[in-house]
């Protein structure tokens, strides 16, 4: 047999990216079960089972776990979910591995229509902000892919009109909390980003959104594989670039507008996640909006863990701990050579 006949032969490399998939989704199940179990209250396995298996409400132990830290967890797996995925399209979108949500204005809009709500109206209740949060998200977001060039907007355009709708909104929010005690109060409990006092009814609020822009997602990650080979290149391949910078856009502002009204502002998660996603991915966007579902709800669900752990105190939000967790983690990335491949 020739050599060329015995190349021929060769077997094709195994496609590992479902097992590593399956496993990912393993480890995300096992910190669910984890972060039902542990927290400042002690419980047992045995009161888990009771709370599923023969809810009496008169119990405080499954009180705990039906209504405090289920939903909790819901939201945990949610947001992080949905901040995964949307750094993962804004990163791929933009062809910046250094691109993040917050960078279209989504966190300064909630941001400032929280404080407005707060100074105006004299809200304090963090469940009323749900849907002011939405709407400034949406606004933040609609003024930046606007001034970016709305379908025609190239990277470098749409980052620097995000910057700048961003660095607008805060400057204006600075304004209003120098003018309100209160609104500088409310304010600076809600802008850590946690899970805190989060309801099942906030999340039914905010499912149909959350469930929109994970399915816009999808649709986005067929037509980002594409882009990202340049949009010259996406153009013969008969892809419409405008259709897919404005689907993949109503997808990131879904997602991370969702995760800022149910749980505040939650920094590093975004950025961080495509980072991890992208070698299991192998570079297809189909697979990074998979893995960064996953990995960001694993991220989310372990720094909300560690954080109710009783030697932090158990009242650290996620928000402070994912900053605490993903700033040291991205540097090790980058030493590790991360940045000579951004």
């Amino acid at each position: 047999m020739s050599l060329q006949a015995e190349t021929n032969v060769l077997p094709m490399p195994k496609d590992m990216r479902p097992l590593h998939l399956l496993i990912t989704l393993l480890g995300v199940t096992c910190l669910a079960v984890l972060a039902l179990r542990f927290g400042m209250r002690d419980l047992t396995w045995a009161d888990i089972g009771a709370a599923f298996g023969a809810y009496d409400p008169s119990v405080p132990e499954q009180i705990v776990i039906r209504d405090i830290r289920l939903p909790r967890l819901l939201a945990a797996i949610l947001t992080g979910a949905a901040l995964g995925v949307a750094g993962a399209l804004i990163q791929g979108m933009t062809r910046n591995p250094l691109a993040d949500p917050g960078l279209l204005g989504i966190n300064a809009g909630a941001g400032l229509g929280v404080v407005i709500v707060v100074f105006a109206l004299r809200w304090s209740d963090p469940s009323q902000f749900i849907w002011v949060a939405m709407l400034g998200s949406a606004i933040g977001a609609v003024l930046v892919f606007s001034l970016g060039g709305g379908a025609q907007a190239s990277p470098v355009r749409l980052l620097l009109a995000g910057a700048a709708i961003s660095a607008f909104f805060i400057a204006i929010t600075r304004g209003v909390l120098l003018m309100s005690r209160q609104s500088l109060d409310v304010y600076r409990f809600w802008v850590l980003g946690g899970l805190d006092g989060i309801s099942f009814a906030d999340i039914t609020a905010l499912m149909p959104f959350f469930a929109g822009g994970f399915l816009v997602a999808l649709v986005a990650a067929f037509l980002l594989n594409a882009l990202m080979l340049g949009e010259d290149t996406a153009r013969s391949l008969g892809v419409n670039v405008g259709a897919a910078k404005l689907i993949s856009g109503l997808a990131i502002v879904l997602l991370a507008a969702s995760t800022v009204a149910l749980a505040g502002p939650i920094a590093f998660i975004g950025l961080m996640v495509p980072h991890i996603a992208r070698p299991l991915a192998q570079q297809d966007m189909r697979w990074m909006v998979a893995f960064s579902a996953l990995i960001g709800a694993g991220l989310l669900l372990s720094a909300d863990l560690i954080g109710r752990l009783p030697i932090l105190g158990g009242n650290m939000q996620a928000g402070v701990m994912a900053a605490l967790i993903g700033g040291p983690a991205l540097i090790v990335m980058v030493r590790k050579g991360g940045g000579r491949r951004l």
